[in-house]
C-alpha cells in the first residue's frame, strides 16, 4: 500500500501554518513577536532595495574624470601596445 503524501504549496500556507514554522525555525515564542521580526525584516529589505535601485554605474560616477588624463586617444593606433592582446 502506497504511503499517502499530503501537498502544501508554499504560497498556499495559511498564516498559522507559517507562525507555527517560523516558531520551530526561529526559537521565537510568540505570534507577535514573530510578526514583529518579519515586518522589521520586511521592511529592511525594502529600504535595501530602495538604496540599490538608486546606486549609480561606475560610468555615472567618474564621467567627470573623463578626458583628464594625458595619454593616447586610442591604444590600438600603435600595434606595440596591442602585442600579446587576446593570447
Amino acid at each position: 500500500m502506497p504511503v499517502k503524501t499530503r501537498e502544501i504549496a508554499p504560497f498556499k500556507r495559511t498564516l498559522d501554518e507559517l507562525i507555527k514554522r517560523a516558531k520551530v525555525l526561529s526559537g521565537l515564542k510568540t505570534k507577535q513577536e514573530i510578526l514583529d521580526q518579519a515586518l522589521q525584516l520586511f521592511l529592511q529589505h525594502l529600504e535595501q532595495q530602495k538604496i540599490l535601485g538608486k546606486q549609480k554605474s561606475f560610468y555615472e560616477l567618474t564621467k567627470h574624470l573623463a578626458g583628464s588624463v594625458e595619454g593616447p586617444s586610442d591604444l590600438a593606433h600603435n600595434k606595440h601596445h596591442m602585442q600579446g592582446f587576446g593570447q
